[in-house]
């Protein structure tokens, strides 16, 4: 592996939110601003494995335009789990098996359910630990990895900026889709006019852990401050509104755009 020189790229969690993060690497490659080591949760990781594998922009939008997300990744809480067969065989045929045949040093949150612990992968079996990043509570399977039980790498660490300077960059550009925006005044007033109305169990459980997570996330990002922190203007596309991946590439896109003076003085 190369690259430790560069900068680090953190890429946070967020189910199709994440998929923003496809919109920012674009722009980061089109203006020669790789990063040297990379760090991400969930989508962030998943996306960041593609990235330290050597997958340039365009490649990634017609995969991320092309594949059935919601076949690799069902996010949504329900009472059975689902297995990540599916995803464990899309994962074979597109990334390397380890850490260590990636082009750039990667770093991949998981939790492990039996301590409680945030875990940081970075070397051994590299689609165990996509598995383990992206298995969201109530939804997928946990992963069992020696000793533990690693589950959704956003219970605890959605933004791994402590991750990316582990791995030894100087410097750190991270990417927050977690931020949940406040449902639409519309929607708000039609659930407090009709007073039977409500979220649902499903959206009411999704909607807390979001919360929680973005609650968790600013105080982490105070603690273990970027560089630069790119929150792209996502709206109401929520953690499995896969359909909508064009509007969260642009939106990754737009944001990366609008901070690239800053980028290019910090990062070229």
């Amino acid at each position: 592996m190369s690259g430790r020189g560069g900068y680090g790229l953190v890429l946070g969690g967020g189910g199709a939110r994440g998929l923003a993060h496809v919109g920012a690497w674009q722009v980061l490659e089109e203006h020669g601003l790789p990063p040297g080591v990379i760090a991400g949760t969930s989508m962030g990781g998943l996306v960041g494995a593609f990235i330290a594998a050597g997958y340039s922009g365009p490649e990634l939008i017609r995969i991320s335009e092309s594949v059935s997300w919601r076949r690799l990744l069902d996010l949504r809480p329900g009472p059975g789990l689902i297995r990540t067969s599916s995803l464990s065989a899309w994962l074979a045929q597109h990334l390397p098996p380890t850490f260590e045949e990636l082009r750039l040093p990667l770093a991949i949150t998981a939790t492990d359910m039996l301590s409680g612990r945030a875990v940081y992968l970075t070397r051994g079996n590299l689609h165990e630990a996509l598995r383990a990043t992206t298995a969201y509570p109530g939804a997928i399977e946990p992963v069992a990895v020696d000793d533990m039980l690693l589950s959704d790498g956003g219970i605890l660490n959605q933004v791994p900026v402590d991750a990316a300077l582990f791995l030894g960059a100087r410097r750190v550009l991270a990417v927050d889709v977690t931020a949940p925006d406040p449902l639409e005044l519309h929607e708000r007033r039609v659930l407090l006019w009709k007073r039977e109305a409500s979220l649902g169990p499903v959206r009411a459980l999704r909607r807390s852990v979001e919360i929680m997570q973005a609650q968790l996330t600013d105080a982490r990002v105070s603690l273990y401050r970027p560089d630069v922190l790119l929150r792209p203007h996502l709206g109401d596309i929520d953690l499995v509104s896969f359909n909508r991946s064009a509007q969260a590439i642009r939106a990754g896109r737009d944001a990366a755009l609008a901070e690239l003076p800053r980028l290019s003085a910090l990062f070229g």
